[in-house]
């Protein structure tokens, strides 16, 4: 019995040990060798594998194509692999560069979404929705 209880240990820490690489490391796959539990068969093996990454995106489509300066635009669309509730920020294109504007909102359920914007500044907008590293398309709309 006492050789049973030893073995039982011996796997059990085989096993945790494992885990915890797999934890740790981040490694695709993390194998017990099958030569590390004594008096097991090569097919009682443990194998744990990490989840495919989610490809996140979010689209976005304009209300209107153009409008006058001081109007709004609303911005909708949906979100993919976005949890619910997430902000989402609009930015513009100025200078070269995309800027955050004081505009934002909240993923609702089924990650639909939808904002205004108020445009100001006469000529053309690109805009896009971002949440981190994730953005939409551009859009484009003339401000006269």
């Amino acid at each position: 019995m006492g050789t049973t209880k030893k073995s039982y240990r011996l796997r059990t820490a085989t096993i945790g040990a494992a885990v915890a690489a797999l934890l740790a490391g981040g490694a695709g796959t993390a194998v017990a060798a099958p030569s590390a539990i004594p008096g097991h068969h090569p097919a009682t093996a443990v194998t744990a594998t990490t989840a495919k990454a989610k490809k996140e995106s979010i689209s976005v489509k304009a209300s209107v194509k153009s409008i006058k300066a001081g109007h709004t635009v609303t911005l909708i669309g949906r979100t993919k692999d976005i949890p619910t509730g997430t902000k989402l920020t609009v930015q513009h294109l100025h200078n070269g560069k995309w800027t955050t504007l004081h505009a934002s909102t909240k993923t609702k359920h089924g990650g639909n979404y939808s904002t205004k914007v108020k445009l100001s500044k006469k000529g053309t907008e690109k805009l896009r929705v971002a949440h981190g590293k994730t953005v939409s398309s551009v859009v484009t709309v003339t401000v006269h």
